[in-house]
């Protein structure tokens, strides 16, 4: 796979404790940990894991349907938090 996070900018969101990098058009879901500053005062990406989204999109049915099930759990926590925020 090339170097996608290179040509491509993503799409970040950047929370407390988390950081997400979506890359659309490479179908890839980056989440890390904040960054950080090591003993030598550079600043270091947090550990990161990365969704295949295509990958995911190429399961079988089974597969695909238990992920949805938990994007759509995040989907209902994230609307029930907006709701009390709003």
């Amino acid at each position: 796979m090339s170097k996608y996070w290179e040509k491509e900018t993503p799409k970040t969101i950047t929370t407390a404790k988390n950081v997400l990098h979506y890359y659309q058009e490479a179908e890839q879901l980056a989440v890390a940990r904040p960054s950080w500053t090591d003993n030598d005062g550079k600043e270091r990406q947090g550990k990161t894991v990365t969704l295949n989204v295509e990958a995911l999109l190429e399961s079988d049915t089974s597969a695909m349907r238990e992920a949805r099930a938990i994007f759509a759990a995040i989907v209902d926590r994230i609307a029930e938090r907006l709701e009390v925020l709003s």
